[in-house]
């Protein structure tokens, strides 16, 4: 049967999946590895084996998109000049296009990065710190060369407020809402969050 824990080779897989959508629903504090066993449909001794700690088991769900992360920076790095007048655009597109092209399966995980963004207990926890801060440096030093003639804190609030506005566009389920069901889809959503990243930066 496909809910029992012996079943076929991709239990560990089950188990990160389940986790990302209970960590992104519950958060690191309200989670229990007794909620993610249920929600993957194994026995709480088999996540236990794969991952000991729930601290390992939510390192190991971001480590599990860290590609996302590295496509980013290998984008970033591949602009060839920085000076361009399309410098800031193809910066910010590397900025976006890997975390866009995820596409809607990948809702949960935005989610999870979201929430963790603002929790102000992350810093007890290395996901943050080991996995995206690297990257953010690397984008913030290339808005620095971009934009040279800003003030101190410029560019790290920019970038935090990027991060905000990216991973709050998985959230369409507030956009309809607000729109009373109706609103622009993912392709004029993802037009609309480039333009105000772009224009944020530039006339900041």
């Amino acid at each position: 049967m496909a809910n029992e824990p012996d079943a076929g080779p991709d239990r560990r897989t089950r188990i990160l999946e389940a986790a990302e959508r209970v960590f992104a629903l519950e958060g690191y504090h309200g989670t229990t590895l007794r909620q993610i066993a249920r929600e993957a449909g194994v026995k709480l001794s088999l996540v236990a084996y794969h991952f000991e700690t729930k601290q390992a088991l939510y390192l190991a769900v971001f480590t599990n998109r860290q590609h996302v992360n590295t496509e980013r920076a290998r984008r970033l790095r591949a602009i060839p000049d920085l000076g361009a007048p399309d410098a800031l655009e193809r910066v910010v597109d590397a900025f976006m296009q890997p975390v866009v092209e995820l596409g809607p399966e990948a809702m949960w995980y935005r989610r999870l990065v979201l929430r963790e963004a603002a929790d102000p207990s992350s810093g007890d926890r290395p996901v943050v710190r080991e996995l995206f801060d690297p990257m953010a440096r690397e984008f913030i030093a290339a808005l620095r060369r971009i934009l040279p003639d800003k003030p101190a804190g410029f560019h790290e609030w920019c970038y935090l407020f990027a991060v905000g506005a990216l991973t709050q566009s998985a959230f369409d389920d507030r956009m309809a809402n607000l729109a009373d069901g109706a609103g622009p889809g993912g392709g004029v959503k993802n037009d609309l969050l480039r333009s105000f990243i772009i224009a944020g930066l530039r006339h900041g």
